[in-house]
Formats: structure tokens, C-alpha cells, sequence
């Protein structure tokens, strides 16, 4: 890591930069204090290799072939480490914005093509350690940046049960590969929705866990305040396994406060009768609600309370303004964090994939490449700066915490809130045709319901509980801060109804 020593003249560019008022006479001797002050990175960048993972050797992987359905596959592999433990066997792709060790990684983008990490990401390593199989690297939306399937560089990623339709984003290949049982489970990460839209577009269980239940050490972030990482699966117990895996602390990742992951199997074995379970009125009629979808949710309510649960009312209206408290956290944050933060950002006692982001520094050019819903918000982030500052992401963090407040005192009443997980079944995958003004109207309108608890940090399940028209219909529960078991209770009851269990009319 060699940086050369600075002229007088770039002295004079950074300081005209950031306004520092430096005069050509001083620029000099600035310039020659510089030069001495910046080999120190070369010194600290030799300590930290000392640090830095090993990759692991002996790790093959196969290409999907052109043919293969619903382009959901990035990799293929075969990685085990252990015949034993909890996941002994059991088949398990990942998402690719979660670094394996040896397997390409392009994260949905040009940005990243021909990147392979060392290291494996926190959640890999114990997968591994409990004798999963990791069975390769599922594709993903542009740098995870959309809620439809059609962004990521690889091309469109149709839903499993009707081609030409949303499979949702941006975990899109890891619901369609599970949904099509072409591995048993998988991992998808969370920003706004990005498990939740996609498990409920194509008919899965997906788990938003509490913020910091799961470590999201290694992982490519968007903003630190709202990424999270769990399981998508086709059953409530498999689901609540693969929690159990991978969540408690790590002793890296700083946004975990040292919680381990609860019981889940005695929970699900409970039943719902002692359950309060809120409706959230403003749940069910968000921007673009399907008549047919709320009615579907409702009916699922309806068989809690025949299960014993106690059902009631709820309002939180700030729930409303859910989506635009986070989109005034996530444009800057994600603009900060993944365009000019080297994709991964800065102010977190983290572990830092200097690969990742030297790959990334190195190839940010090729956002230029990025299809029109990216380069929007990272257009509507540098305007409100130019006005704001960082004032209005400082105002969005604020307003979440009033929005969690809200959603606190709702549940002092009752356990949980039910709600549709996205107001209306998959949508038609935009044609080639689209006009940029139609294409950025595509990415959001499923994050209505989900975006807001990725600020809030409440944990979020949602399950297949029915159809429309021959397409999934998402119910979403959510509860207290890392009381994951009490979803997990009232969703095992539910599907053990069979009820909800999402058949092709």
C-alpha cells in the first residue's frame, strides 16, 4: 500500500475540496508534513495482514448451465466441512452479497465481477460448523438495491410459480432455488424487505431477524442502522433451525448486544392459545393494496383466532410514513456506505474485507453501467445533501426511533402485529421496452409493509397463507425486539392447519 508524496498543487485541490483555506505559500510545507504523515497507512496495512483470513483450499464450483430455470444460480458448489450437527446434510445456498470463501461474488453487479473473497462471512462459518452443505452462491438485485427481480446483471430471475413474473428482491435467486426445492434452505439478507418480499412473492417462510440477533460480520452492507441477515426457507421449522444456527454474538459485529437465540422448539410446540395478536390497521391498506390479498391475510387471522389466540385491533399511524422515514435513512446511507464508503463504509468497530473493498474501490467506475432505479437514489441522496447535509439522514435515524417507540407501545397490548407482508401478490416483470420513468417506479411499491421494521429493528416472519390467482400470498407477523420464539409459535400453528399452505387454484 504505497502512496506517493503530494504536490503543492493537490495540497491546494483538497484544500479548494473542503474548503480549508490554504494559501499557496503554506501548501509546501503542508505537502512535506503529508508526505511523512501517510506512510503510517503502509505500517498499519502490514500489522493488519497479520489478521487477515486464510482462504480455504480445495473449494470447487461449477457454472449454471444457460438453460437452467428461472436463473436463479450464480454458483454451484458441493462445500462441506462436517458430517455432523444440527444442519448435518442439509442443503444451503447463499445469497451473493454473503462472501464464500473461493466462490465468485459479484453482489448484482458489473461492480464485482471477477472479485472471489478469502474469507468466509461469520454466518458461512456456521453453517458449515453444524455440517450444512453449502450448495453455491444464489444471484441478487443490483448491489441489492431493489425489491423486483430484473435488476441485477445476470438478467431478470423469474418467480417460481409463473414465469414473466416478480420472484421479488432483493434475495430473489435464494427464494426462487428454495421455493423450486433445489436446495433445502438458504440465506438472504435484509435492508428493506429484501427477505419478506421475496419468501411472500414466491410462497416461503423468511425471517427478518432483531437487529444484531444474527452477526452480519463479512457481509456486503447497505447502512449499517438497517442490514440484517437470515433464514428463507419452505417450512416454519426449518426456518427457526436455521436461526438457531446462526445467530449470537461473534464478538465482532457491533450492533449485537450479546443476545443468543431462543428456544425456539418449545415456543413452536405451544400453540397460539394465550396469544395476542394485533391487527395493524394501516397494514392493510398501504398504496397498492389488492383487495384479494387483504382478504387472504384476514382469513389467516380469522384461523388464529379459531386456533385460541386473542385477536384485536390495532393503530399505529405513523406506520404510514414508515417507508419515507426509511427512505431518508437509506438513499444517504446507501450512497455513503456503498458508492463512496469503498461498498462497505466507515465508523463501525467491525471487521473490515479489505479485499472487497479495494475490488470495489477499484471498480466503482462501473456504476455507470447501473440500471435507472440505483443511479436514482443515489441522484436523490446528492441533492437532498446539497441541501441538507447529513441532516436528513440524522432527521430519518430520529424519526425511526419515534416510529419504534410507537410500535413499542403497541405491543405492551399484544405479543405481535399481523399485517400483509407485501400489499399485492408478484407483478409482471418489466419488458425490455420500459421506459426509465416506468422502470423506477418498479423497486419499492412491495417495501411499503417491510421497509419500516428494518429501521425500527423489530423482528419481521412472513409465510405463505394462500393464493390469488394462482400466486402466493405473504402473511407477516412481528414482534418485540429478539422475541423471534413468539413468531415462530403462532406461524408453526398456522401452517400446521395447512390452511396456508399456498396451492395453484
Amino acid at each position: 500500500m504505497y502512496i506517493p508524496a503530494p504536490t503543492p498543487q493537490e495540497i491546494l485541490e483538497i484544500s479548494r475540496n473542503l474548503g480549508l483555506g490554504v494559501s499557496e505559500e503554506d501548501a509546501k510545507s503542508y505537502a512535506e508534513v503529508v508526505a511523512t504523515s501517510v506512510q503510517d497507512y503502509e505500517t498499519v496495512a502490514k500489522i493488519a495482514a497479520e489478521a487477515a483470513p486464510q482462504s480455504p483450499v480445495g473449494r470447487e464450483y461449477t457454472l449454471p448451465t444457460a438453460s437452467e430455470s428461472n436463473n436463479g444460480w450464480h454458483i454451484h458448489s458441493h462445500i462441506s466441512e462436517k458430517s455432523t450437527g444440527r444442519l448435518a446434510g442439509r442443503s444451503v445456498v447463499i445469497k451473493d452479497s454473503i462472501p464464500v470463501a473461493g466462490l465468485p461474488m459479484i453482489n448484482g453487479s458489473n461492480i464485482f465481477e471477477g472479485y472471489v473473497p478469502e474469507f468466509d462471512a461469520e454466518v458461512v462459518r456456521r453453517i458449515l460448523g453444524e455440517g450444512g452443505v453449502i450448495a453455491g452462491k444464489a444471484h441478487c438485485e443490483y448491489l441489492c438495491f431493489s425489491g423486483s427481480s430484473h435488476t441485477g446483471v445476470a438478467g431478470a430471475i423469474d418467480n417460481p410459480w409463473a414465469e414473466g413474473f416478480c420472484a421479488g428482491g432483493s434475495s430473489s435467486g435464494s427464494a426462487v432455488i428454495v421455493a423450486r426445492g433445489e436446495a433445502d434452505m438458504a440465506l438472504g439478507a435484509d435492508q428493506a424487505g429484501s427477505i419478506r418480499m421475496p419468501a411472500s412473492f414466491s410462497g416461503l417462510v423468511g425471517m427478518k431477524p432483531t437487529t444484531g440477533l444474527v452477526p452480519y460480520t463479512g457481509i456486503a452492507p447497505l447502512d449499517a442502522s438497517f442490514d440484517h441477515v437470515g433464514p428463507m426457507t419452505t417450512t416454519v421449522e426449518d426456518n427457526a433451525l436455521l436461526l438457531s444456527v446462526i445467530a449470537g454474538p461473534d464478538g465482532i459485529d457491533p450492533r449485537q448486544h450479546g443476545r443468543e437465540p431462543g428456544d425456539y422448539d418449545t415456543a413452536m410446540a405451544e400453540g397460539v392459545k394465550g396469544l395476542r395478536i394485533g391487527v395493524l390497521g394501516e397494514g392493510f391498506t398501504v398504496p397498492g393494496s389488492e383487495p384479494a390479498v387483504v382478504e387472504r391475510v384476514r382469513d389467516a387471522v380469522d384461523v388464529l383466532a379459531k386456533l385460541g389466540a386473542t385477536v384485536v385491533d390495532v393503530s399505529v399511524p405513523l406506520h404510514s410514513r414508515g417507508f419515507e422515514i426509511w427512505t431518508s435513512i437509506g438513499w444517504t446511507g446507501m450512497t455513503e456506505t456503498v458508492l463512496k464508503g469503498n461498498g462497505f463504509g466507515i465508523s463501525r468497530d467491525d471487521f473490515y474485507p479489505i479485499s472487497m473493498m479495494e475490488w470495489a474501490r477499484d471498480h466503482a467506475s462501473g456504476v455507470s453501467q447501473a440500471p435507472p432505479s440505483v443511479k436514482l437514489f443515489f441522484l436523490i441522496s446528492e441533492y437532498a445533501k446539497k441541501h441538507l447535509g447529513y441532516v436528513g439522514y440524522g432527521n430519518g435515524i430520529n424519526a425511526a426511533r419515534v416510529l419504534r417507540r410507537k410500535y413499542d407501545e403497541a405491543l405492551e397490548n399484544v405479543d405481535l402485529l399481523v399485517m400483509p407482508t407485501t400489499p399485492m401478490t408478484a407483478t409482471p416483470l418489466p419488458d425490455r421496452s420500459i421506459t426509465i420513468d416506468e422502470e423506477l417506479k418498479t423497486s419499492h411499491p412491495m417495501a411499503l409493509n417491510t421497509a419500516p421494521f428494518d429501521v425500527t429493528h423489530h423482528p419481521a416472519l412472513t409465510l405463505p397463507c394462500g393464493g390469488v390467482d394462482g400466486m402466493p400470498v405473504g402473511l407477516m407477523l412481528v414482534g418485540k425486539h429478539y422475541d423471534e420464539a413468539s413468531l415462530f409459535r403462532a406461524a408453526k400453528a398456522y401452517e400446521d392447519t395447512g390452511e396456508g399452505a399456498f396451492r395453484i387454484a
